[in-house]
C-alpha cells in the first residue's frame, strides 16, 4: 500500500516537472533565499560605520569584533560607550545597530549662589580664569548682546556678553536662543561692579530649553481693550499682532506696540521685542501698568498725568504665525490738535490714531528730531526716541509731506513746569495730491488760525492786532477773509489802526463771545470764541529791585516786562527798570504770555542750587503763576544795564558763582560768538578775538541757540547777556539777552515760539 502511493506521488511530482518547467525554478530559489544569512551593520553614534556581518545565521544572536565605539569629550562632556541601539538580539532580518554613549559632565557648575560668593571675593578685577555657572534665566535685558539675569530661585546674577560656545557668535546671531525660564550652563569671568556680582566674556555652553512650557493659570485672558482698562497689577493674557518694536539706546529693542480687533498696547520687554517681528500674531502675558518715570512721579500727579499705559514683566507664551497685517477698524480718525488737546486724565497713551498729519525732520548735532505736524505745522509735538533718532530714519522720505499717520501718545514729560506728550509712529503712508474742499477750507482757517489768537481771559487791554486773511502752503488756500463781531460792546471795541484791525477790551468785567466768520471761494463758516474780562487789584506788587533783596522762601509779587527767553529753563527774564530776575513757571502759563507783555507774576523768591553744592546758587522767582497780564509790546528798560566793563573784565567773574550772586546782572559788551560742532554736539561761546576768555552759552544743545549762527562768522558783535548757574557748575555760563552786528538784532524767544 505504501509503495502505490509512493509510485503515485512520484508521478505526479513527474508529470508537474515535465509540464511546469518555470513553476520548479521558481520553487528553487525561494528555497535558497530561505537558507541564506542575514547582514549586521554596526554604526558609531554620527552614523559612520565600524563593521559589516554578511550571513548571519538566522535565530544566532551577532556578535561585535571590532574596537570599542568612542566619542570624543566637547567643551562639556566626556563620554563612556553604553552600549548598542537597538538591543543585540537574535537576528530574523537584516539589522543595523548603532553605539550609544553615556555623557559625563566635564566641569562641576557653580550655582548661582556659589557664583556670587566667588565674584564678591575676587573683587573689581574679577576671578584670573574663567569659572562654569549654570541657572535658570530670569529674564533678557538686551537681545543683541545676551545681558541677562539668572536664577537658581535664591539669588539672581547679572551676565553680560554672552556667545556661542566657542566665543565666536553674539547672542543674536545664535540659531537657538535662550530665553526666560530657560537652563543654561554659562563659562565667563567673575567679578563685582560697584558691590554687585556679575559674569562677563560669557559661553553659552549648553542650554535646556523650557519653551513652552509657561505657566499661564494666574493671568485673565481678555481683549487688549479690557487689558488697558484692567487694574494696575492685574494679570493679563491678550493675543495681537506685532504693529511695531521700538528701540533704547544702541537700537536694542526694547518694547512693542500689539493691536487686536478692540484696541492696542505697548508692551515693555526688550526679551520680546528681540524675539518677534513685525506682523507676527502673538499671545502675550503680562501686568498691567502705568509707567512714569521715577523721577517724574511727582509732577506727574501734579498734572493728573497717571503714566503710560502698557504691560510689564511680560511673558511670551506662543506664536500664532506671521505676516499679518494690524486690524485698525477700530481706530478712531482725529487731528493732531484734538490729540495735543487731550486731557492728561483721559490717558490716552499707547492708543493708535489716525491722523492726517505733516512729518518734519529737524537735525542736530548727532541726533535728529522728528515731529509730527498738524496741517497748520505748529500744531503737535515730537517723536520718542532714545536712539538720537536713528530708529526713524524711515521718516525721512517723509520730510515736509502730508502723510496719514497711525500715532500713538507713548508717554507724557513729565517736569514742575508741565507735561508734553511724546508721540510714536506706527504707519506712515504720504498721500498724494491732498486737497481739501472749500467749506473745510474756511473750518480750518477759523479753527485752527482765528481762534487761537484768543486768552481765555484778559485783565487789561491787550491792543491785539488781529487776522483778516490767512493762507497756508501745506493745504495750499490763501486769503480766506476773517471778521469779528463782539456780544459785548461795552467791553470790547475793534478799529482799524495803519491799515490793522486791532482789538481793544475797555473798562468793566464781563463775559465776551466774539463770533468769528471765514469767507473763502462763497463758502461762509462761523465760529464762536469765549473769554472773560477780569480786572484784578495789582496795586501791591514789589519791585525786582527789592525782590532780588528778600530771603529765600519769600512769596512775592512783582510787575514788570516780559523781556527775554530763559534758555534750558521753562520761563523768562522779567524786567521793571529797577533790575532783572528770572522767572521759572510752567509750559501752560509761557502760551499764555508774549515777549513785550506787561505782566504780573506771584511765586518764590529762591536761589537754585544742587543741594551739597558751595555755589550760591541761581537767582529767580520759582514756581511762578500770572496774577495778571495787562499785555500789550513794551520794550525793555536798559537802565540798570552794565556797560561800562570791556568782556575781558567781565570774564574776571566766571569762576565767582561759589561766593558772589551774579545772576541777576545784564552785561552789554562787544566780543565774538564762536560755535564749536562736533558730530554729536554743538556748543557756542561769547569770546575775546584771541579765543583764550570764554563764557561757555547754557544750553542742552546747541539748537537752542540756532537763531544766532549768523553771527558766528568771526565779526564782532554786540551782546547783551546775563550770567547763569542753574546746574551748580564750577563755573559761570552766559544766557544771551539779544545780539547785534549793527544791522540785525536777534532777541532771544526761545521759549515764545
Amino acid at each position: 500500500m505504501k509503495n502505490r502511493l509512493w509510485t503515485l506521488g512520484l508521478l505526479i511530482g513527474g508529470l508537474i516537472l515535465a509540464s511546469c518547467g518555470s513553476t520548479n525554478s521558481k520553487i528553487h530559489s525561494q528555497s535558497e533565499a530561505q537558507n541564506k544569512g542575514f547582514t549586521v551593520t554596526w554604526k558609531n553614534y554620527d552614523g559612520a560605520v565600524l563593521e559589516v556581518d554578511k550571513d548571519v545565521e538566522e535565530g544566532s544572536i551577532p556578535t561585535y569584533d571590532g574596537a570599542t565605539p568612542t566619542k570624543e569629550e566637547d567643551n562639556n562632556y566626556t563620554y563612556t560607550w553604553n552600549g548598542w541601539e537597538p538591543e543585540v538580539a537574535a537576528i530574523y532580518k537584516d539589522e543595523t545597530y548603532t553605539a550609544t554613549f553615556t555623557a559625563n559632565e566635564k566641569h562641576t557648575y557653580l550655582t548661582v549662589s556659589e557664583a556670587i560668593e566667588v565674584a564678591v571675593q575676587a573683587g573689581p578685577n574679577g576671578t584670573e580664569e574663567k569659572q562654569y555657572v549654570k541657572g535658570f534665566v530670569k529674564n533678557i535685558t538686551n537681545t543683541t548682546f545676551g545681558e541677562m539675569y539668572i536664577t537658581d530661585g535664591t539669588n539672581d546674577l547679572y551676565i553680560y556678553g554672552v556667545y556661542s560656545s566657542d566665543g565666536e557668535l553674539r547672542y543674536c546671531d545664535l540659531a537657538e536662543k535662550p530665553y526666560t525660564n530657560d537652563e543654561v550652563y554659562l563659562y565667563g569671568y567673575l567679578k563685582t561692579y560697584d558691590g554687585n556680582a556679575e559674569m562677563g566674556q560669557t559661553w553659552l555652553l549648553k542650554m535646556v530649553s523650557h519653551q513652552g512650557e509657561v505657566d499661564v493659570k494666574d493671568y485673565q485672558e481678555m481683549s487688549i481693550l479690557n487689558a488697558r482698562q484692567a487694574d494696575e497689577g492685574a494679570k493679563v493674557l491678550v493675543q495681537g499682532v506685532v504693529a511695531s518694536i521700538t528701540y533704547a539706546n544702541g537700537q536694542i529693542p526694547s518694547g512693542i506696540y500689539l493691536v487686536d480687533d478692540t484696541s492696542s498696547i505697548y508692551i515693555y520687554s526688550p526679551e520680546i521685542a528681540g524675539r518677534v517681528e513685525v506682523g507676527e500674531e502673538v499671545k502675550l502675558g503680562g501686568v498691567r501698568d502705568n509707567y512714569i518715570l521715577e523721577g517724574e512721579v511727582q509732577y506727574a500727579e501734579q498734572f493728573g498725568y497717571q503714566g503710560s499705559i502698557q504691560l510689564t514683566d511680560a511673558i511670551f507664551v506662543e506664536s500664532l504665525g506671521k505676516n499679518k497685517e494690524f486690524i485698525k477698524n477700530w481706530i478712531k480718525e482725529t487731528t493732531m490738535k484734538k490729540l495735543m488737546e487731550t486731557p492728561l486724565t483721559d490717558n490716552v497713551t499707547t492708543e493708535i490714531y489716525k491722523v492726517t498729519a505733516i512729518v518734519n525732520k529737524a537735525p542736530g548735532s548727532g541726533f535728529t528730531n522728528y515731529y509730527i505736524n498738524d496741517l497748520d505745522n505748529e500744531t503737535g509735538s515730537y517723536v520718542y526716541t532714545l536712539c538720537n533718532g536713528k530708529d526713524f530714519g524711515y521718516l525721512d522720505k517723509y520730510d515736509g509731506k502730508i502723510c496719514t499717520v497711525y500715532v500713538s501718545i507713548h508717554n507724557a514729560k513729565s517736569t514742575k513746569t508741565g507735561i508734553v506728550y511724546r508721540l510714536m509712529p506706527i504707519k506712515v503712508m504720504e498721500i498724494e495730491d491732498f486737497s481739501m474742499s472749500d467749506e473745510d477750507i474756511a473750518k480750518f482757517a477759523l479753527e485752527y488760525y482765528g481762534a487761537r489768537q484768543f486768552l481765555k481771559e484778559y485783565n487789561s487791554d491787550p491792543e491785539l492786532e488781529l487776522l483778516t486773511g490767512v493762507s497756508n502752503e501745506y493745504i495750499p488756500f490763501e486769503n480766506v477773509a476773517i471778521s469779528y463781531e463782539s456780544d459785548n460792546d461795552s467791553l470790547v471795541n475793534f478799529a482799524n489802526e495803519e491799515g490793522k484791525l486791532v482789538m481793544h477790551l475797555l473798562e468793566g468785567t464781563g463775559e465776551v463771545n466774539l463770533t468769528l466768520t471765514a469767507e473763502y471761494k462763497g463758502k461762509v463758516e462761523t465760529l464762536v470764541v469765549t473769554f472773560n474780562v477780569i480786572m484784578v487789584d495789582i496795586s501791591d506788587t514789589t519791585s525786582v529791585e527789592d525782590a532780588i533783596a528778600l530771603s529765600d522762601g519769600t512769596i512775592v509779587t512783582v510787575r514788570g516786562i516780559v523781556m527775554s527767553s530763559l534758555v534750558n529753563q521753562i520761563g523768562f527774564y522779567l524786567n521793571d527798570g529797577t533790575g532783572v530776575i528770572a522767572v521759572r513757571t510752567t509750559k501752560e502759563t509761557i502760551g499764555n504770555i508774549a515777549i513785550g507783555n506787561e505782566v504780573v507774576m506771584k511765586g518764590t523768591r529762591t536761589h537754585v542750587k544742587k543741594a551739597d553744592s558751595p555755589n550760591v546758587g541761581q537767582s529767580c522767582i520759582d514756581e511762578a503763576t500770572i496774577v495778571a497780564n495787562l499785555m500789550g509790546k513794551h520794550d525793555y528798560d536798559k537802565s540798570t544795564f552794565i556797560t561800562n566793563l570791556t568782556f575781558e573784565q567781565i570774564f574776571e567773574n566766571k569762576n565767582k558763582q561759589a561766593t558772589q550772586d551774579l545772576s541777576c546782572n545784564v552785561y552789554v559788551a562787544s566780543c565774538y560768538l564762536r560755535k564749536n560742532q562736533s558730530a554729536y554736539s554743538t556748543n557756542y561761546y561769547l569770546s575775546n578775538e584771541n579765543h583764550d576768555k570764554e563764557f561757555n552759552l547754557y544750553a542742552s544743545s546747541g539748537g537752542q541757540y540756532a537763531d544766532y549762527d549768523a553771527f558766528s562768522d568771526g565779526r564782532l558783535i554786540t551782546v547783551e547777556f546775563m550770567l547763569c548757574d542753574w546746574n551748580s557748575k564750577n563755573e559761570y555760563r552766559a544766557c544771551i539777552i539779544s545780539a547785534t552786528d549793527g544791522e540785525t538784532t536777534v532777541l532771544n524767544t526761545l521759549n515764545f515760539k
